[in-house]
């Protein structure tokens, strides 16, 4: 799912964009530095909204679902990490495989292996939200990290099922379940 700035501006002039601390209603608060995102292929500039709660008087960054918070990587590149690394291999031939330092992607690894099981919930309810038919009845691997990854790649397809998402499975995952940081966003009635 694209979104975009022109779409984000005329949400925040419309008061529909929501504090995720209180639920208030954001609005313009300036830009943050522009920063660079290292894709797949390339970098990609980007130069988020800033934007404050009237509520709580919170500020916030609005970043695009393909910016993970506080990376300078993709979540397309960190996606390809998390997925290689449920398959089994380990940070060193995972950095090689990408282009990336070892150490960019063992912090990747360790920081979602800590979240591995909110994730998984996180993503298990998305995905019963989308989808009532959609049970998980898979039975553990053993690792709480392949485990979430299936849990995130159930609820993207729930998402491109039944809601017609066209947002790639990791942008769907930064912006539901925060994948490495921010907190997850439970469906509604949860």
């Amino acid at each position: 799912m694209i979104v975009e700035p022109e779409m984000v501006e005329a949400d925040l002039a419309a008061g529909r964009l929501r504090c995720p601390a209180c639920e208030g209603p954001l609005a313009r608060w300036g830009f943050a530095r522009e920063r660079q995102v290292r894709m797949r292929e390339g970098i990609r500039s980007v130069r988020p909204r800033r934007a404050c709660c009237q509520h709580c008087e919170t500020t916030h960054v609005l970043l695009p679902a393909w910016a993970v918070p506080r990376r300078r990587d993709s979540a397309e590149v960190i996606g390809a990490a998390l997925l290689d690394n449920a398959r089994g291999l380990g940070h060193r031939r995972i950095a090689a495989r990408l282009g990336r330092p070892p150490g960019t992607v063992r912090g990747w690894l360790r920081t979602f292996a800590r979240r591995a099981e909110q994730v998984r919930t996180t993503a298990g309810r998305w995905t019963h939200a989308i989808d009532p038919s959609e049970l998980d009845q898979r039975r553990p691997s053993g690792s709480p990290v392949a485990d979430a990854v299936d849990a995130l790649g159930r609820m993207a397809r729930a998402c491109r099922l039944r809601l017609r998402m066209s947002a790639s499975p990791w942008e769907l995952a930064v912006t539901l379940t925060g994948l490495l940081y921010g907190r997850p966003r439970d469906p509604p009635g949860f």
